[in-house]
């Protein structure tokens, strides 16, 4: 058998995606290292947190049975036992807050270890350079298409990111600093005005209570941990019945084909592919119904959205909706390292329908 020497410029791009495997993999190690370490702190958080809400329901019944029985507690006491309560209660909600940040920075560390043990492991299952083959050729894959390959990986994750940390900023990051100047403004008034302050402080507890709810679906959106405890279609199901409360936009969803768990990566893509297409919708589109359908082959699955809005112009896509969001960009890079197809049809007036084809074999 004779053997040919690999050429320099293959040998140095082998070496590259051998350089970024590694770094993936240390990434990985090091992220898993801080989750563990967040992990503690979160239960501790959560710990002081039960404490903190035995302690607030006990001074609530307290507060209750005394404005049952006015005559019988002077107002020093009155309003010491009040502003117990309301330092206690603003310890509580900041706990609370504080145990939600740290969930959520938990949740994208968990996001970003994936997304770098992914990479790993398609650079280490990546076709091997055959000595003695034809040219010197990496098997089943050109240097440059594995180059490529990787350039889309990494192109996925920063467009991923970019992503989140705008939803961060325009969203969570956003609610926290009309917290905190909501918290000043009571801070001011208890001095001033008790019965302000009490105001000010119920309209603060809705607002903290909104912000939680705003973070929770900020959670889902981001990594809904269904997808990895029930499935694609229950979560998929969960999403849409959010998005159309949030969106006031009718959505119709159609699965069909055999229902069953598919790997899961796979399950990941075509959620998010399907996620993408819906903030498109809601964002860009201007529609009043969009139908979803899900197509679950034996060989591949096939995912087509419709809406009714106002359309683009098809040849401008590359350009200006691209430059408008990074949704398209992504899904297209999610499909494409799936070996799949995209297709995207609009015309101006009439609406737009995405579809993708994703194998399963």
């Amino acid at each position: 058998m004779t053997y040919t020497a690999m050429p320099p410029d293959e040998e140095a791009n082998n070496a590259q995606l051998d350089e970024i495997q590694f770094k993936a993999q240390q990434e990985a190690e090091r992220l898993g290292g801080e989750l563990r370490e967040i992990e503690m702190i979160i239960r501790q958080n959560q710990v002081e947190v039960d404490k903190l809400g035995q302690r607030d329901a006990s001074l609530t019944g307290q507060v209750k049975s005394m404005e049952a029985n006015l005559d019988g507690y002077e107002k020093n006491d009155m309003r010491n036992l009040y502003n117990l309560m309301t330092e206690q209660r603003m310890r509580l909600i900041l706990m609370r807050q504080q145990l939600e940040s740290l969930q959520t920075k938990q949740q994208l560390l968990k996001e970003r270890q994936q997304q770098n043990l992914q990479l790993a492991r398609t650079l280490a299952q990546r076709p091997k350079y055959e000595a003695g083959h034809s040219g010197g050729r990496v098997a089943g894959l050109g240097a440059n298409d594995a180059q490529s390959m990787v350039s889309k990986v990494i192109q996925a994750q920063e467009n991923e990111r970019l992503r989140v940390s705008r939803q961060l900023h325009d969203g969570p990051a956003q609610a926290m600093s009309n917290l905190v100047l909501r918290a000043e403004i009571c801070e001011r008034w208890m001095d001033a005005d008790v019965n302000r302050a009490k105001s000010e402080i119920t309209g603060l507890k809705s607002m903290v209570n909104e912000i939680l709810q705003e973070t929770r679906r900020f959670i889902f959106d981001l990594r809904p941990m269904i997808l990895d405890d029930l499935g694609l279609l229950p979560t998929l199901r969960r999403y849409i019945k959010d998005y159309v409360e949030k969106n006031k936009i009718e959505v119709n969803f159609l699965p069909s084909g055999r229902e069953r768990r598919l790997p899961g990566h796979v399950e990941t893509a075509i959620f998010r592919i399907i996620q993408e297409a819906l903030i498109n919708v809601a964002v860009h589109a201007n529609a009043a119904h969009v139908q979803v359908v899900l197509d679950m082959g034996d060989s591949a699955a096939t995912v087509t959205v419709e809406d009714d809005g106002v359309g683009f112009d098809i040849n401008k896509l590359s350009l200006e909706m691209q430059q408008r969001s990074l949704g398209i960009a992504s899904m297209g890079q999610r499909i494409e390292m799936l070996g799949g197809q995209l297709s995207i049809d609009s015309t101006l007036g009439r609406g737009t329908r995405v579809m993708a084809l994703i194998p399963l074999v």
